[in-house]
């Protein structure tokens, strides 16, 4: 008995790793392409027209988020039903490792390939984001979830901060003849991103579980028929998850915020602060240790108090962050900000993914993380549009970035209404009659 017992805690443990390896791996791309690298170069070399780039950068990833919100919940239904999370997941972190391999071959003046290899590969990246995520209820339960995603979003921040400190090396060190003109090192951290996110995935498809069969499909159906109807039950009865609806009306103005500092961070402190690339990518390595940090902490805290009191926590830390944003002028002074944002960053994140996990069916994980994939890109698309229009009709990131205290406060107001008992009391009592 002892013996069975301790191989079930191995095997448990192994399934928490191949989780956690999934935000380990799928953080490179955020941190390399989203934040640090591949975003500046494509304003200010790829495109290299006055506050142009920012608005085609704000509209690429835009596209890329319209997508998910359109798909994401319908496939998640599919993958419920079909009981093909995993596969699905494969599909969608294989289509994020192509394309953003394929960003090697973009060139200055590359702006249409750059562009749709950005919208395939982020497509690939936020849908994967969902479906991995869709795993935690699986294999944690309760005030578990706070904690375990809390740990997983900190080690993805260690990925994201090993990844960028290779590109950094070969941006910094590898300068062979005619680098100035091919930007040959950062085409390269391109590629690196690519493997880097391609090989540390595996113990994901390795040791996470599918845990549901494939239902049988009824007379007279197919499975995206099925799907659909499932999609549109969960419409019809969404009054029985009124927390949840709260949450992510919340989730979907907060993040706005959020999704603006993850893209415009690094391109806020090059034209407004003068950052050169190698102290904008040391800017971001740091950013990523306190961010890490913060998610260990307060995935720690969430498993104590709650994941909606840990929220609120770190939303009162984005206003302050934001408010000082606005009149700082110094480099030295941005260092704080950066790390103020950085303690926040993953904690609001983790937990927000635990809150969707403590509100989800077990039957319906795949396709409530789709409305969560939904509000997430609704609202990045809400916040990167309003960024990028405000930064093109006033010629200042400064007055752009500032906006974003508005969504961190209308989050912040909604939040407070949530009932995190009454949500987890809905999803444990739902009967799946489909």
């Amino acid at each position: 008995m002892k013996k069975s017992r301790g191989i079930a805690r191995r095997t448990r443990s192994r399934e928490i790793f191949g989780f956690m390896m999934f935000d380990f791996a799928n953080s490179s791309y955020t941190t390399v392409i989203i934040t640090a690298v591949f975003n500046v170069y494509f304003v200010q070399v790829v495109v290299n027209q006055a506050n142009r780039g920012e608005l085609l950068w704000s509209i690429t990833l835009s596209i890329s988020y319209a997508i998910v919100v359109v798909l994401g919940p319908i496939f998640g239904a599919l993958a419920d039903y079909s009981g093909t999370k995993k596969r699905f997941l494969f599909f969608t972190y294989l289509l994020c490792v192509v394309f953003t391999g394929l960003l090697f071959f973009i060139k200055p003046g590359y702006i249409v390939p750059a562009i749709v290899f950005i919208v395939l590969s982020n497509v690939g990246y936020a849908a994967s984001e969902n479906f991995v995520s869709s795993f935690l209820p699986d294999i944690a339960s309760g005030y578990d979830m706070a904690r375990i995603s809390g740990y997983a979003w900190a080690f993805g921040y260690v990925g994201g901060l090993l990844s960028l400190g290779i590109c950094l090396v070969i941006i910094t060190f590898y300068h062979p003849a005619g680098a100035e003109t091919s930007f040959l090192p950062i085409r390269l951290s391109n590629l690196v991103t690519a493997l880097f996110f391609g090989v540390a995935a595996i113990p994901t498809f390795m040791w996470v579980k599918e845990r549901k069969a494939r239902m049988k499909i009824p007379a007279g159906e197919n499975i995206f028929s099925v799907s659909f109807k499932r999609l549109a039950v969960t419409l019809k009865n969404i009054r029985e998850f009124k927390e949840l609806v709260k949450f992510l009306i919340s989730f979907l103005f907060f993040y706005s915020g959020i999704a603006v500092v993850i893209s415009f961070a690094a391109v806020y402190a090059q034209k407004e602060l003068g950052f050169d690339t190698g102290m904008t990518v040391l800017l971001v390595i740091v950013v990523n240790i306190t961010a890490s940090v913060g998610a260990f902490i307060f995935g720690f805290i969430a498993g104590k108090i709650g994941a909606k009191k840990t929220i609120l926590v770190t939303l009162i830390i984005w206003i302050v962050t934001v408010s000082i944003a606005y009149v700082v002028r110094s480099k030295q002074w941005f260092w704080l900000v950066a790390n103020l944002a950085g303690i926040a960053m993953g904690a609001s994140q983790s937990s927000a993914r635990a809150l969707v996990g403590l509100f989800s069916p077990p039957s319906k994980s795949a396709e409530f993380f789709g409305f969560w994939g939904f509000a997430g890109k609704l609202s990045a698309i809400l916040g990167l549009l309003s960024f990028g229009i405000m930064s093109y009709l006033f010629k200042s990131n400064r007055i752009a970035i500032t906006s974003t205290i508005v969504y961190f406060i209308i989050g912040f107001i909604i939040l407070i209404f949530v009932n995190e008992e009454k949500g987890r009391s809905a999803a444990v009592n739902y009967v799946d009659n489909m």
